[in-house]
Formats: structure tokens, C-alpha cells, sequence
């Protein structure tokens, strides 16, 4: 008796043919995403692509049990695909890309749409919130898990019935003062995000005043964390020669002109600052002489280890001028660098600025695995939770296959700590009106990037009936509004404007929904425009007041509530928010702060 028997056997030869012809996307092949693998192989679903950009670490291999020890440095994709290939009775057909999900010319949407259903396994929200906008766009139903601890959740998102990622408020991450991370670090975790936040996207990331913590512009004294005049004059002063330091970033100097600044010469700035060392241990700057820097070269890839040890002064520095000469061989002024945790240029970039700048500053050393977990927002994940969320994903996947009552017959999954029970199951919630990615009218626009944003907004009027009020976006970066029409007659490629790129289109008169478009690219010198329908945007609901009502104005406040409002609470690392009642939890490495719906 075959597999291909007891399968048929056990599902039905229907829905068997259905899973065996079918096509399917897993998105991350980490710890939910190398169970899931496995149960999709044997269940026998007939095509699965596999994408996953990170290659393999020692501290993967507790909980990602196709990798071995052989494996580290590998990529996980095609590692995965190799080892579930011993048992792929089904000869279901694999395929491994080691890729970002966002690169648009690797991954067009039409590849997307090739795909009947897509699981996720990812262990950030950002990329999940792109994934969120993929199905949106394409109408796709996505399999979303996630696990923290002993906790977990599996779900589905089926546009326009359930909600989808996005539906659920989530807290920024805990920021702090600027003085405090650029001035008067005493935690590991400030002298992180300073390396992560502030140095490494000053001298790597984009060229404009956006980066985080580099503008004291506009922030009161309780972001800034102090009132002290001669301090913010000096980190004004920093910034500015930060700026000057990045246009030398191709000398061969760049390495020796950024220790000695970053870690000489503003650590003596600080010092002459006497009021903030009157109740702290003052910094100590590091002696970076020639001699110095020619021992430091000596330290060889053996001495450093794996990444489980601390590093001295000396290999934290020779970490430092490696992963500066990386970047700087990486770096273009058009495609700025961002940080990554798997990127081992960035990582290591933040790992030896945060260590050096702690020794300077008399705070703990941390390794590169902590310092890698504490960037990332990395929690500790456990392998039988992740085995079960998996499992139950690949069970909840059988019920949705071109299934149109899916919503009506599929349930959300959670496991969670409970001493009457550990799983539990409640109804998918509906979208939340409020939502701000899948209220948004999408389409997609086949447009020529050599044409101006002139003929863009010329055939918005002409198709949608906009009149020129409008705001157009992509991303945080505003292209053009009423008081932003310098762009207005450039190009879209002069503008950096690219193929897969969400063009946000905001109605300023407020008449219109939001709209935003997929960008596909053509060279026919043409804008095409999909048909779209779109609702004119909500007007605030006035309540008539009675004159009792009218006498308490000054003292009142008056909030207006709806079906969709829940009480909300913050809570550190895991859950984030709420479905069918049930409390729904991120991926154990996204460690966010979240916000629970109860």
C-alpha cells in the first residue's frame, strides 16, 4: 500500500488531487518555517517555493531541525529543501530562493499571483506587514503563524472577509531620550541603539534629516532628557560633523577618521561638559594610536570564535575596521545600507560600536549573540510549539483550499500557558473599518517610470475624477502635494520612484477613500490605470446634544465609541492583539512591544 493510497484514503481522492496540483508559497524557513516544510511535503502538496534570505547560525539549531551543525553558514532555503528531500514521497516539486521577499525584480507580483495559497513563517512585522499588502493586493488568502515561547497562533487572512494583519494597533517599540543614548549611555541597551539607530544609519543609511535620534529639531525636553544648552550645542556639533565624515566614506582613511572621532574626540567633547559628570563615572576615550591599530590587524577570524564569547577592546575594534571596509566597498549614495540581523556586515557594525562605546562608557560587555538578539528583537523560541503551530497551519490549510465560505468554516488556532487548556480555537474576526491597510482601495498601475508625476496626476483627474488636491507617496516620502509641487514635471525614475514600489494617493479634500497602487513598469509611454471603485471617505457622525449636555462642554470630554473599539493594554514581548475573543501572538522573533485587545 502507497503514501499516495493512505493519503487519498485519509482526505479524499478530491481533495488529495486538489493538494497534490496545487502551488504554495512559504515565506521563512526558521523555526515555524522548517515544521511547516516538512508537514507540507508530507501532505503532498504538489509545488512549494521556499523563500528565506538568512543563512544558518549556531543558535538556530535548537529549534530548526532540518539544519545541523555541517549546515552553519549555509542557506537555510536550499539546506531545508535538501533535508525534507529523504522523505518526499509525493515528489512534490521544491524550490529554494535565497532572496529578500521585498525584491520586486526577483519577486513580481505576478509571481506572487502564480500561487494559490502563501504561509508565513516570518520573524518580523515589517516583512509580514508587505506579505499583508501582497495578499491585499492580489486578493490571496495567507496562513499566518506565530509563536513566543510556549505561546503560539495560526490563522488565516482572507481579504475582504477576515481581518488581516494590519487590523490590530500595534505600540512602537520603547524608545529613549536622546541625551541619554548620545550623551549618558548606562545600559547595554542604550549603547545598541545608539550603534544600530544613530551611528550605523548616519554614516551607512540614507542622505536626509530622517534618521532617528540625528535631528534634535521639533523634540521636547522629555524626548530629549535635557535642558542643558552647552549639551544639545555639542550634539548639534556631532551631528554636523557626522554629516561632513560621510562624504569621505570612499578615502582609505573612512575606518581610522571614524574611530577617532566617534570614539576620541566627542567622548573628549563630553568631557569638557563637567555638569554631566557630576554625579556619573566619566567616559574614558580609547587610545587609538597606529601601533595600536597594527596589533588590532593581527587578530585573526579564529580568535574571535563564533559569536558566544565576549570580544576584548582589541577584537571589538578589529571587528569595527572589517565590517567598515565591507560597508564602504557596499555602500552607493542611490541604495543607502540598512541594518540587518542576518546581515553580517551590519550586524557586525553594530556588535563592535555598541561594545567599544560600553567599555568607554564602564557598561557590561555583551556578546554578539546578545547583541544580535537584542537589535533583532529576538525572544527565545520553543520547537515543540513552533511543531505544533506548524502542524495546525498545514491542517487549517486543508479547509481554505478554493474554499468560498473559508471565513464561515475556518477557525484561529492559539496555544498559550492556561492550566485548563493549552489549545484553544475561536472564530476569524471581521476587518476592521479603521484599518489602514486593507480599508485602502488597491490596484495595480502599469506605468512608464519615464513619464512626469504632470501626466500621472492628469490621468488620475481623467480616470477617478480627483481634482489636483491631492497627496502622493511612497512609503513615508511625500512626492507631492499642493505645497510640494517642485515634482510635479519630473520623472518617476527621477525620483527614485521604481517597479513594485506603493503609490499612495490621499484625497486632501477628504471626499475620496485613500487609494494605493502597485507600481508594474512598461516602456509603452503610457499610464494605465485599473478600474477601481472607490468610496467616498466617511464623514464623523455629529451627536445631538441636549442642553444638559451643552452646559457641561467645558468639562467634558466626549469620545465616541463603536462596535469595533476594545480596551487595550501594553504588554512587554508577545501578545498583539485579539481574534474571536482569543489573544493572537507574534512570532517569537519579534520581540515588539505589543498591544492587547481584551
Amino acid at each position: 500500500m502507497t503514501k499516495d493510497h493512505n493519503l487519498k484514503v485519509i482526505l479524499g481522492e478530491e481533495k488529495y488531487n486538489q493538494i497534490h496540483n496545487s502551488k504554495v508559497l512559504l515565506v521563512g524557513a526558521g523555526g515555524i518555517g522548517c515544521e511547516l516544510l516538512k508537514d507540507l511535503v508530507l501532505l503532498g502538496f504538489g509545488e512549494i517555493h521556499v523563500v528565506d534570505l538568512d543563512t544558518i547560525d549556531l543558535s538556530n539549531l535548537n529549534r530548526q531541525f532540518l539544519f545541523r551543525h555541517k549546515d552553519i553558514k549555509q542557506p537555510k532555503s536550499t539546506t531545508a529543501i535538501k533535508a525534507v528531500s529523504g522523505f518526499n514521497f509525493h515528489n512534490s516539486k521544491l524550490v529554494p530562493y535565497q532572496n529578500s521577499i521585498y525584491e520586486t525584480d526577483v519577486f513580481p507580483l505576478t509571481w506572487f499571483d502564480s500561487f494559490d495559497l502563501i504561509f508565513n513563517a516570518l520573524d518580523n512585522a515589517e516583512a509580514r506587514s508587505y506579505i499583508n499588502k501582497i495578499g491585499l493586493f492580489l486578493n490571496k488568502t495567507i496562513l499566518e503563524t506565530g509563536t513566543t515561547g510556549t505561546k503560539g497562533y495560526v490563522q488565516a487572512t482572507i481579504p475582504g472577509q477576515s481581518a488581516c494583519y494590519d487590523c490590530t494597533f500595534r505600540e512602537t517599540p520603547k524608545t529613549f531620550p536622546v541625551c541619554t543614548i548620545r550623551s549618558t549611555p548606562s545600559q547595554p541597551v542604550h549603547c545598541v541603539h545608539w550603534a544600530k539607530n544613530f551611528l550605523f544609519s548616519s554614516l551607512f543609511g540614507e542622505d536626509d534629516d530622517s534618521v532617528e535620534d540625528n535631528s534634535l529639531e521639533g523634540k521636547d525636553a522629555s524626548e530629549l532628557g535635557t535642558d542643558n544648552q552647552e549639551e544639545l550645542q555639542a550634539l548639534m556639533k556631532e551631528s554636523n560633523e557626522l554629516i561632513e565624515l560621510k562624504r569621505s566614506i570612499v578615502d582609505e582613511s573612512f575606518e581610522d577618521k571614524v574611530i577617532e572621532k566617534i570614539f576620541v574626540k566627542d567622548i573628549e567633547n563630553l568631557l569638557k561638559i563637567e555638569e554631566l559628570w557630576q554625579q556619573r563615572t566619566k567616559p574614558t576615550p580609547i587610545n587609538y594610536t597606529p601601533e595600536y591599530k597594527a596589533e588590532i590587524l593581527k587578530i585573526t577570524k579564529e580568535q574571535l570564535g563564533t559569536g558566544q564569547k565576549l570580544w576584548t577592546l582589541e577584537q571589538n575594534l578589529s571587528v569595527l575596521i572589517s565590517s567598515i571596509r565591507n560597508l564602504q566597498a557596499r555602500y552607493s549614495a542611490t541604495t543607502p545600507i540598512e541594518f540587518d540581523k542576518d546581515d553580517e556586515d551590519t550586524l557586525d557594525f553594530v556588535v563592535a560600536s555598541t561594545n567599544i562605546r560600553s567599555h568607554i562608557f564602564n557598561i557590561p560587555l555583551k556578546s554578539k549573540f546578545d547583541i544580535k538578539s537584542i537589535a533583532g528583537n529576538i525572544i527565545p523560541a520553543v520547537a515543540t510549539t513552533n511543531a505544533f503551530i506548524a502542524g495546525f497551519s498545514s491542517l487549517l490549510s486543508l479547509g481554505i483550499f478554493n474554499n468560498p465560505d473559508a471565513f464561515k468554516d475556518t477557525r484561529a488556532i492559539f496555544a498559550s500557558e492556561a492550566k485548563d487548556r493549552f489549545l484553544s480555537s475561536g472564530e476569524l474576526d471581521h476587518p476592521n473599518p479603521k484599518c489602514s491597510a486593507c480599508s485602502v482601495t488597491r490596484g495595480v498601475a502599469n506605468i512608464d517610470l519615464s513619464l512626469t508625476f504632470r501626466q500621472l496626476i492628469d490621468a488620475l483627474v481623467e480616470k477617478y475624477g480627483y481634482d489636483e488636491e491631492i497627496a502622493l507617496s511612497v512609503g513615508s516620502k511625500i512626492l507631492y502635494d499642493l505645497d510640494l509641487d517642485d515634482n510635479v514635471e519630473k520623472s518617476f525614475t527621477e525620483l527614485k520612484v521604481k517597479y513594485g514600489d506603493h503609490l499612495e494617493i490621499l484625497d486632501e479634500t477628504d471626499v475620496k477613500g485613500t487609494v494605493e497602487l502597485y507600481i508594474e513598469t512598461n516602456t509603452d509611454g503610457k499610464i494605465t490605470l485599473p478600474e477601481l471603485v472607490i468610496p467616498d471617505k466617511p464623514k464623523p457622525v455629529e451627536e445631538k446634544k441636549s442642553e444638559e449636555d451643552e452646559d457641561d462642554d467645558d468639562d467634558l470630554e466626549v469620545f465616541e465609541e463603536n462596535d469595533e473599539d476594545e480596551l487595550l493594554i501594553v504588554e512587554e514581548k508577545s501578545i498583539v492583539s485579539s481574534v474571536g475573543g482569543k489573544r493572537k501572538l507574534e512570532d517569537a522573533e519579534d520581540n515588539e512591544p505589543k498591544k492587547v485587545k481584551v
